[in-house]
């Protein structure tokens, strides 16, 4: 090493010590004063790692949870612990302890405190013999289940039957409940006047209650058995009354022929309309039977081509209705209650149009055509009540109308065919008819006429009416007399498109 670096080695500052350095009172002061010394601990302060003592007084025999060895029903509860009360003594240290002061309460632990375990009871006013029996029905109860696999869940949680009551169950939970939903229960007052009692509406909603079964008017479409109550001689001349107006009409020619058409398609449709406003539904009425008159005068001018124009204009302005507020209830069973009645009555009904079409038959054919299938039908009518009334014993349909049979079926398939080939086919003046184009048309007719006549049983059983109105004197209604008719209208155009090559 030489000179120079010994030099700097030398000349290096000394590095500081460590130790203690005792000041003066003064100082030591003053730094206890600015918050740089802690203060000394008393003796009795508790200091880090000590264990707090255990809380006085009983302990519970188990730890929730219980372990398997235990049955919760067999584990001893815990004594309750007296609650204090004003003038109680537990010693001259214990915390609670409040003196012989009246009203006072017990002083609470801070709650940086140990927990004392103590469980809040609540005792009943009934005294230690209500208060035991209490805590045996808690203290029975099994412990909580824990879940963490699929197969867990395989044991229920409750016997079978153990929730069961005897109370009477309503709304969803009643087991008598039916298919039919409650949409527009209560929806509207019910009105007594406007709804006749025999007629089976007790309510002005859909209900879901069963009902009981109605009689059919007088075994008509194959029906037999009684008359349902009906004035038969009653009937008849209301039906003979119908026929001369209609043959009046149709001798008239085609026009006077529609003017007949559209006034019992359209009453037909309000009959529909105001049953199923009856019956809770809010459809809309004005529409329908503007449609319906609309496509009976366009089938008539126009054609087959103005029914699906019709018709297309109708389902949008169904939903339009409801759309912009014109009618706000339900929109979507009531649109489908809308299109429904105008299909049923309005679209079936617009093949009558069809028929007496000029253009599509001219030379007054239209009006031979529409009026064979009139007498078909009416004939086929008359021929199941009379053989049904007489002979009738097996239901056809006996869910939807007990009264119609199998006899009932064959006489009305009988007279139809012999009254259509021997009135339509014979007669003169219902050109271009012949016999074996007649007995055709007797035999469809008398298959087609009673599906529209047990379509409409079926309509009146679910809503639960006897008739579809009261206009006709010993029919009902007007869609009571000319169900069938609705059937009959397509099938005979399209048979005569056939027979004739139209």
């Amino acid at each position: 090493m030489d000179h120079d670096e010994n030099d700097e080695q030398e000349l290096a500052p000394p590095r500081p010590a460590e130790g203690v350095r005792i000041i003066g009172a003064e100082e030591a002061a003053a730094a206890i004063e600015a918050g740089q010394v802690a203060p000394r601990r008393p003796e009795d302060a508790p200091k880090f790692g000590d264990v707090p003592e255990a809380p006085a007084g009983p302990r519970p025999a188990h730890r929730f949870p219980l372990p398997e060895s235990v049955d919760p029903a067999e584990a001893a509860p815990r004594p309750p612990v007296a609650r204090p009360r004003a003038g109680d003594n537990f010693g001259s240290g214990d915390r609670y302890n409040t003196g012989p002061t009246s009203g006072s309460t017990p002083e609470l632990p801070h709650w940086s405190e140990p927990p004392t375990g103590e469980v809040p009871q609540i005792l009943p006013d009934g005294g230690e013999a209500e208060s035991e029996e209490d805590l045996g029905a808690w203290s029975a109860l099994a412990r909580p289940r824990w879940r963490d696999q699929s197969s867990d869940w395989d044991d229920a949680d409750f016997a079978e039957g153990e929730l069961a009551d005897d109370e009477l169950r309503v709304g969803a939970l009643d087991p008598n409940r039916s298919a039919h939903s409650d949409l527009f229960s209560f929806d509207e007052p019910f009105e007594p006047e406007a709804v006749e009692p025999t007629r089976g509406v007790a309510t002005a909603s859909v209900s879901s209650r069963p009902r009981r079964p109605e009689p059919d008017a007088g075994g008509r479409g194959g029906s037999g058995g009684p008359d349902g109550g009906r004035d038969v001689n009653l009937a008849a001349a209301t039906g003979i009354g119908i026929a001369v107006v209609a043959l009046i009409l149709f001798k008239a020619g085609p026009a006077w022929a529609l003017l007949i058409a559209i006034a019992v398609v359209t009453l037909a449709a309000v009959e529909v309309y105001d049953v199923l406003r009856r019956a809770g539904y809010k459809p809309a009425t004005l529409l329908g039977l503007t449609a319906t008159v609309s496509i009976m005068i366009a089938a008539y001018n126009k054609g087959e081509a103005a029914i699906p124009l019709v018709v297309a204009l109708v389902v949008v302005t169904s939903f339009l209705w409801y759309l912009f507020g014109v009618e706000t209830a339900r929109p979507t069973i009531n649109i489908l209650a809308t299109l429904g009645g105008f299909l049923w009555v309005g679209f079936l009904g617009s093949f009558a149009a069809l028929l007496l079409s000029p253009d599509r038959f001219p030379h007054r054919h239209g009006v031979a055509f529409l009026l064979a299938a009139v007498i078909a039908t009416t004939a086929n009518d008359v021929g199941a009540f009379v053989f049904g009334r007489q002979l009738g014993r097996r239901a056809m349909a006996p869910a939807v109308s007990p009264n119609k049979t199998w006899e009932g079926f064959v006489g009305g398939l009988l007279t139809s065919v012999f009254v259509t080939t021997i009135v339509i086919g014979v007669v003169p003046g219902m050109d271009p008819w012949n016999w074996k184009r007649a007995f055709l048309l007797g035999l469809v007719v008398s298959l087609v006429a009673p599906l529209g006549d047990l379509a409409e049983s079926m309509v009146k059983r679910d809503i639960g009416v006897k008739d579809m109105g009261s206009l006709l004197p010993g029919h009902g209604g007007v869609l009571d007399r000319f169900d069938a008719m609705l059937f009959v209208l397509p099938a005979t155009y399209f048979l005569v498109k056939l027979l004739f090559k139209g």
